[in-house]
């Protein structure tokens, strides 16, 4: 077996694509009549009740919440935003999706949104802004990538590390993770994140690296399944 055959599974991705889609639909919204932004943000204190969930899908950030200077549009800063988080919520989470089946990979998604909100919650209550503001699906994308490299690392154990060092979608997920990880420790992205972020990004991969463990019968079952 090899990567892509899992991809071409049966099961069909149905979470991680409506996340996509609703990604993409929320931020371009968002991005057409700015007056939105602040009703699907994440501000404490809360507004708005569907704030707790509506942030995850919103990215980027207000045109008037941007320092004067700052060298990238609203527009740019919501492309790279969303673009990067859809790199993982697409490959690693249609990859999670198809071995663990839909309603255990809503479970890794639930947990995931869960342990984000608390987090922003306690950074919310630990802010000394006034207004404290969080946006994005770092909190799910972040926690896909370790239970979808621990399916590529099983896959291996299973079939062979030669087999799946021959396979050219193997060094398109790799470079992806390492910059994940990257991207996670780092305290400032693009001159508008801060520790934060980092905490967020951090806590997110930690779930994932539980998650992995915990599924990690059902990922061994999946390879013996197939057979």
């Amino acid at each position: 077996m090899k990567i892509k055959d899992v991809y071409f599974g049966k099961r069909f991705p149905f979470v991680s694509i409506a996340i996509a889609v609703l990604c993409l639909a929320v931020t371009i919204i968002s991005q057409l009549k700015p007056s939105t932004y602040i009703a699907f943000a994440f501000t404490y204190p809360v507004k708005y009740p569907w704030q707790v969930i509506s942030y995850v899908f919103l990215h980027g950030i207000a045109k008037d919440l941007l320092p004067p200077d700052f060298p990238f549009s609203p527009m740019k800063l919501a492309i790279g935003h969303v673009g990067f988080n859809l790199l993982l919520i697409l490959p690693f989470g249609i990859l999670c999706e198809k071995v663990l089946g839909n309603v255990k990979f809503l479970l890794l998604s639930a947990v995931a949104w869960l342990t984000d909100i608390g987090c922003i919650f306690i950074l919310a209550l630990s802010s000394k802004d006034d207004t404290f503001l969080s946006a994005g699906a770092s909190g799910l994308a972040f926690a896909y990538m370790p239970v979808g490299m621990f399916i590529i690392i099983s896959l291996g154990k299973k079939y062979g590390f030669k087999n799946l060092f021959k396979q050219i979608i193997f060094y398109l997920l790799m470079p992806i993770a390492i910059f994940t990880f990257i991207f996670a420790v780092s305290p400032n992205v693009a001159g508008v994140t801060g520790v934060e972020s980092m905490i967020v990004h951090l806590l997110a991969l930690c779930v994932g690296v539980l998650m992995a463990v915990l599924f990690r019968k059902k990922i061994k079952g999946y390879f013996e399944s197939v057979n």
